[in-house]
């Protein structure tokens, strides 16, 4: 990949998204960073800075139509913008769970559909998922979430026969633990549940929050930098892990069985 790509990213505000911008800008690349909230992104070296919303069709072709008036074109779609909550699937929120969905999986199907054409029209294109290591294998409490990274990966594989003939290329990005604001803003969405003591799954919440202070994680710009090294490849494959745990990582090659066995040991 030539330097001056015009690489659209989503969820810029914060963590992975934000040092993505910044790793692509320093290398001479034209940035657009978006976010729901524009003001997030004030202290961002950017070429460009916009709302999008990416449960709003409207928020994203106006972006879109903004992009394509001043650069003419959209070489690389980051589809980043993502959160998370937890709960056991008995106890969890209906509408909290849907409006994740509406997020992590409706998002990147909005935005496909917005960028899509335009890539088809230059007869060249990259789309980068932001998938999860959490989309190889589930986890008790966090199942919706997993379902929406297991959902990331189907959307992915299913794009990329679709577009082969465009010529456009698409990749999941499985990141392990980051250092980001992903687990604030996990707890903040799910604390009613997994603080309640009187939960039958308390020990699951519990365990859980032990075990998350436990884990090693990466800080955000390293894991910008690998992605960025994946992404400026000539062929990409099919998915790549960034910065996962040896552990999740073996866990993922398991057998179902022993798998399961380990979780429920862990």
């Amino acid at each position: 990949m030539k330097n001056n790509s015009v690489v659209l990213i989503t969820g810029c505000s914060t963590g992975i998204g934000r040092e993505l911008c910044k790793v692509f800008f320093d290398k001479g690349n034209t940035v657009v960073a978006t976010a729901r909230n524009a003001d997030s992104l004030k202290n961002l070296a950017a070429s460009l800075k916009l709302s999008i919303d990416v449960t709003k069709e409207a928020s994203i072709h106006a972006a879109i139509n903004e992009i394509i008036s001043r650069f003419h074109k959209i070489d690389i779609l980051v589809n980043n913008a993502g959160y998370s909550m937890r709960g056991a699937l008995e106890e969890i929120d209906i509408k909290s769970a849907r409006d994740m969905f509406d997020v992590n999986v409706f998002g990147i199907i909005r935005m496909v559909q917005a960028v899509v054409p335009e890539m088809r029209k230059q007869k060249s294109g990259k789309i980068i998922n932001i998938g999860s290591i959490s989309g190889k294998f589930a986890q008790p409490i966090n199942g919706a979430y997993c379902a929406s990274k297991f959902a990331v990966e189907a959307l992915s594989d299913a794009l990329r026969l679709e577009l082969h003939s465009s010529h456009i290329q698409v990749t999941v990005i499985e990141p392990g633990p980051m250092k980001t604001c992903f687990f604030k803003t996990l707890d903040n969405n799910s604390n009613d549940l997994t603080l309640n003591p009187n939960s039958y799954y308390s020990h699951f919440y519990e365990s859980d929050a032990q075990n998350r202070k436990k884990q090693n994680l990466t800080e955000s710009k390293e894991a910008a930098e690998i992605i960025n090294d994946i992404i400026v490849k000539s062929k990409l494959n099919a998915r790549y892990k960034v910065a996962v745990p040896f552990s999740y990582n073996m866990i993922t090659h398991f057998p179902d069985f022993l798998k399961e066995y380990i979780i429920k040991k862990r």
